[in-house]
């Protein structure tokens, strides 16, 4: 029962914060609300335990429980407080400016029931496979799970295994929103242990299916929704990838969950405009940077994406400055991480020491190595990627201009963006590439792959006999949008 309460915790609370967020009136679908609830959840959550341990507060359980307690009256009240105030309007306004589809009703087709049965198989194997074993990848033990029962065991951040440099553990900067949704489930639960804990990452993987699913409805139909859905559900990468994927414990899946989760709200605020998108897009800002390093650089590069189709569609530099702002915000939120961090040791590569001229040019002699990783990676890993990288690149070769002036190029911009920063960081990084590259570079890639996928299927949507051109209802969109 401590099991279900805690994970029924962590998708409350997502769900009533987004209620806040978001608004009554925003463009989020019901089960893109609920596919969003356990990440908010999980983030938000992450973050308060943060700011109560950098004040000095313990992290023990009553703490932990107290802090969820006071946290879902302050939702209900406000949430409350909210509709009052909006029966009024409502009653002279009922009509809503909702934007989404309306869903069929329609029996399900035969596909359509095979691509659910895919799904509900995939998630159950990834949770099967969770269960089944305790945390047994290095990374997941090594990074995370022991910065997890640091702050179980000693119930804060300020102490000797975080601060003292001859404590070492790997990864010590690296930001702490995956041990402390941990150290909350272990706080509720009453004790500390690795198979409970390992259920937080097919959690992270549903929601991030069921969130691709709800992106590509929008623009598609039904059909070809659920059987998309299911070809991404069951990309080995995410299913039976030991070194990194949904029962690994690894933290790549959560970081994609944000990545996507950031990246479909500013779409949707490129399309329509509403305010509710860039505070969901600020609140998934935060949760991107606190869940990995490599959070910081994807923000990054999905504000500079965004802001590149926004100057392209208006030619105006307000969306500039409201893009900035939203993340502005949402870096805000870290600050106390922020300054915390500062006072870590650092073990590992120091990226704003090595991203200097003198080690750029150093380095180029690597870019050969890097370019036949990154061609075998996409290329020559079916067993990871089925056809996917394939598929990505005959699209691009069918019609290149059609990329740059695609109402949905973005899904594909941000996957190229930030392999060239990932090719950066390889050229100065301190580690042999022989040994690096073969462990790494597909974690890496499965962060954004969740994009390249989207963009994969919208364009691919447009090909098909039968199929309605996606780019038609984004045109539409985006049109009303701007009026």
């Amino acid at each position: 029962m401590r099991i279900l309460l805690a994970f029924a915790l962590i998708q409350v609370v997502g769900f009533l914060v987004l209620k806040v967020v978001a608004g009554s009136r925003s463009s989020l679908t019901t089960l893109e609300h609920w596919c969003l609830s356990f990440g908010t959840g999980s983030g938000v959550l992450g973050m308060l335990m943060f700011y109560l341990a950098s004040l000095g507060n313990p992290l023990n359980p009553p703490t932990v429980l107290i802090m969820t307690t006071l946290l879902l009256m302050a939702l209900m009240t406000l949430l409350a407080v909210r509709r009052r105030r909006r029966n009024g309007r409502e009653s002279e306004n009922p009509s809503s400016d909702r934007s989404e589809l309306n869903p069929s009703v329609s029996r399900l087709s035969a596909v359509e029931w095979a691509s659910l049965a895919v799904i509900g198989l995939c998630a159950f194997i990834v949770f099967a496979d969770a269960f089944s074993q305790p945390l047994l990848a290095f990374d997941a033990r090594a990074i995370w799970a022991f910065k997890a029962k640091v702050l179980y065991s000693e119930q804060g951040i300020y102490n000797e295994a975080f601060l003292d440099p001859e404590r070492l553990h790997a990864k010590t900067r690296y930001p702490q929103l995956i041990p402390l949704t941990e150290t909350f489930v272990a706080s509720i639960v009453g004790r500390f242990d690795e198979r409970i804990l390992k259920l937080i990452f097919p959690c992270f993987y549903v929601s991030l299916t069921l969130l691709l699913g709800c992106e590509l409805r929008r623009g598609l139909d039904r059909r070809y929704t659920m059987v998309a859905t299911a070809l991404f559900a069951s990309l080995p990468v995410f299913t039976i990838y030991a070194n990194g994927g949904a029962a690994s414990g690894y933290a790549d899946v959560p970081l994609s969950f944000y990545v996507t989760a950031l990246t479909s709200s500013l779409f949707r605020w490129l399309q329509t405009r509403p305010t509710q998108r860039l505070q969901l897009a600020a609140l998934f800002t935060t949760l991107t940077v606190f869940t990995k390093t490599e959070g910081l650089a994807l923000v990054f590069v999905v504000f500079l994406a965004v802001a590149g189709a926004a100057w392209t569609y208006e030619r105006s530099t307000r969306s500039l400055w409201v893009l900035l702002l939203a993340a502005s915000l949402g870096l805000l939120c870290l600050v106390p991480w922020f300054i915390y961090q500062t006072h870590l040791p650092v073990v590992d590569e120091n990226f704003y020491e090595l991203l200097t001229p003198a080690r750029m040019i150093n380095g180029i002699h690597r870019w050969r190595y890097i370019a036949w990783s990154l061609g075998k990676e996409f290329f020559m890993k079916p067993h990871l990627w089925n056809l996917l990288g394939v598929s990505a690149a005959l699209l691009f070769l069918r019609a290149p201009r059609k990329v740059v002036h695609s109402w949905f190029c973005i899904f594909f911009w941000i996957p190229v963006l930030y392999v060239m920063v990932l090719c950066l960081i390889f050229v100065v990084i301190p580690w042999q590439l022989e040994d690096l590259l073969p462990v790494a570079l597909t974690r890496l890639v499965m962060q954004v792959a969740p994009l390249l996928f989207l963009w994969v299927c919208l364009e691919t949507a447009g090909l098909l006999p039968g199929t309605p051109d996606p780019s038609t209802q984004f045109h539409r969109s985006t049109r009303l949008g701007s009026n």
